[in-house]
């Protein structure tokens, strides 16, 4: 899981240190030729943006903005001054400690939300030996069929760590349940239709995961598109399109993966089951987007693979 999900880095992202030689180049180019009779602070400005992004800490900061100023200063020297010099570099300096303060915050919001992601994840994994993958496997589906539909990748990064929690509800169903190797009767399947719910309460107040429509994913992911899913029972495009994708990401693992109450479905079964909830259990559009992609072997089918 920790591939799949990677902090925002620009100094591991070589285009960064690209843009950064760039905007040198940029500053340079506008102080020394493009504006020699005139002193333009905002020359360096680009420069002084990707230095808040590529530091790691202080001193880098305070050295280079200090350098430009020097530059810059260099090149106006009827315009000298110490008050001057200073208040061109505690700009410059500003410029890029907010920004660099601003990333690191991003980064450490992020780093929270991905612990506590795979720590619900796991927590739901662990209670079922059987399941053990499926959140994975459906986050990684979900991921896909988004990718294949053109969606941001944004969108495709929410539907992973939706993918991820989308059944976290579960913790609140009895192990006995969970784990019953016969048939469910229908109160104890009535106890486990609550899990949307369920995980939605227990998500609601995440801000990040309501502004990513992760919540989407988890209330609505087991609603069918002829409308008699749960828990509210939505039809058609009224269903928002992650849950939709998920719906099909989450019913293909289900029949492909080995679960306590019966064997593993062959790989044609579950083709022909998604083939045929289309309209009714699912989007139909989604439905071929990932009927194609198993087709063209564009996806890995992940419960084979852990089977074997």
């Amino acid at each position: 899981m920790t591939e799949e999900l990677k902090i925002f880095n620009p100094r591991k992202n070589p285009n960064y240190h690209i843009l950064a030689i760039f905007t040198l180049v940029l500053g340079i180019g506008l102080d020394y030729f493009i504006f020699r009779e005139r002193t333009m602070t905002f020359a360096y400005i680009p420069l002084m943006m990707m230095v808040g992004i590529l530091s790691r800490n202080f001193m880098p900061i305070l050295i280079l903005t200090g350098l430009a100023t020097v530059s810059l200063q260099f090149n106006s020297p009827a315009e000298w001054g110490v008050e001057l010099f200073f208040l061109r570099w505690m700009s410059y300096f500003l410029v890029a400690f907010i920004i660099n303060t601003s990333l690191k915050n991003y980064q450490k919001e992020q780093e929270s939300l991905h612990n506590l992601t795979f720590a619900l994840a796991g927590s739901i994994d662990a209670r079922d030996k059987y399941t053990s993958f499926h959140s994975q496997n459906v986050a990684y589906y979900s991921r896909e069929i988004g990718k294949a539909m053109n969606l941001s990748r944004k969108d495709c990064r929410n539907l992973y760590v939706g993918g991820l929690l989308h059944d976290i509800g579960k913790i609140g169903v009895p192990e006995a349940v969970l784990n019953k190797p016969s048939r469910l009767t229908d109160e104890e399947f009535e106890l486990v239709k609550q899990h949307p719910q369920c995980g939605y309460d227990l998500l609601k107040y995440t801000s990040s995961f309501k502004r990513n429509t992760i919540l989407d994913m988890v209330l609505y992911h087991h609603e069918k598109f002829d409308g008699t899913g749960y828990p509210n029972c939505l039809k058609g495009k009224d269903i928002p399109l992650v849950a939709r994708i998920m719906a099909v990401a989450d019913a293909f693992d289900a029949m492909t993966s080995r679960r306590v109450y019966r064997n593993k479905k062959e790989l044609d079964y579950a083709l022909s089951e998604i083939s045929k909830g289309k309209q009714s259990q699912f989007d139909p559009e989604i439905a071929d987007v990932f009927l194609q992609l198993i087709h063209n072997k564009n996806i890995i089918v992940r419960g084979f693979m852990q089977e074997n």
